[in-house]
Parts: structure tokens; C-alpha cells; sequence
């Protein structure tokens, strides 16, 4: 409709237009189209790995905000590959850690300790999981 563009230049993040920021300041009413229900596949999906899906979203949202601080897009931080591979496995010290596919020496110094903090927290409100 002309309100958004893509911002390639930033990671392809969305950007007001003038047709959209005036949109805004006089408040008319923009119709979106109807919501479509996306129904999940009955086979996963090729790579995808199966996983404490609670902590798989609790991860992604600091990996999104890792990656927002930093500027940076999310998948520079890890991969879903990663969190779905922590998720399963529960990492409990940097040597468990370490084993993470992409999980190198830097990404272990730099984000392991934040990453290990929140798979605690998410074991302690989560006893019954298994590792």
C-alpha cells in the first residue's frame, strides 16, 4: 500500500514512507488484509531438530536482542541450528557449550556465559525436562 519499504541497506529492515509517517500523523484508518492460518507441516522440516521448544523461543528472543545492541541480524549471533541444538542438549558449562555446532572460541567468549545463565534459568522453571 505504499506505508512500508524494505530498507535493503539495513539488513531489510522496514522503514516508514512519507505516505506512511503522514498516514500516521492524520490517523486514517489502514485496512490490512485478512490474517492467513498457516497450519504446521505434518513432516518437520529438513534440518529441523527437535527440541524444548520453550527454550528454543526464550533463546531467540536473546539472541534478538543480542543481535539489536549490536546491530547486527540475528543469525550473525547463532543460528537457529545452534539454539535448537542447545535447546535439546541443555548445556550446563563452556565445554558442553563448546560442542554447540557454530560455537566457536569468540561466540564461546563472548556470548557463552549469557547463553549458559539463561538455559539455567530455563532448567530451574522447567525440572521435569530431560537432557
Amino acid at each position: 500500500m505504499g506505508y512500508l519499504r524494505q530498507a535493503a541497506e539495513k539488513f531489510n529492515v522496514l522503514q516508514l514512507t512519507d505516505q506512511g509517517q503522514a498516514a500516521l500523523r492524520e490517523r486514517q484508518p489502514i485496512r490490512l488484509t485478512k490474517r492467513v492460518i498457516v497450519t504446521k507441516p505434518v513432516q518437520p522440516r529438513a534440518g529441523e531438530i527437535s527440541c524444548d521448544e520453550g527454550l528454543f523461543e526464550r533463546l531467540r528472543r536473546l539472541r534478538k536482542r543480542l543481535a539489536d545492541e549490536r546491530g547486527v541480524p540475528p543469525y550473525i549471533i547463532f543460528s537457529d541450528v545452534s539454539l535448537r541444538q542447545m535447546a535439546r542438549s541443555y548445556p550446563s558449562n563452556e565445554a558442553e557449550f563448546a560442542q554447540i555446532s557454530g560455537v566457536g572460541e569468540q561466540k564461546l567468549k563472548r556470548f557463552g556465559k549469557i547463553f549458559l545463565l539463561a538455559i539455567a534459568k530455563h532448567r530451574r522453571a522447567n525440572p521435569g525436562r530431560q537432557t
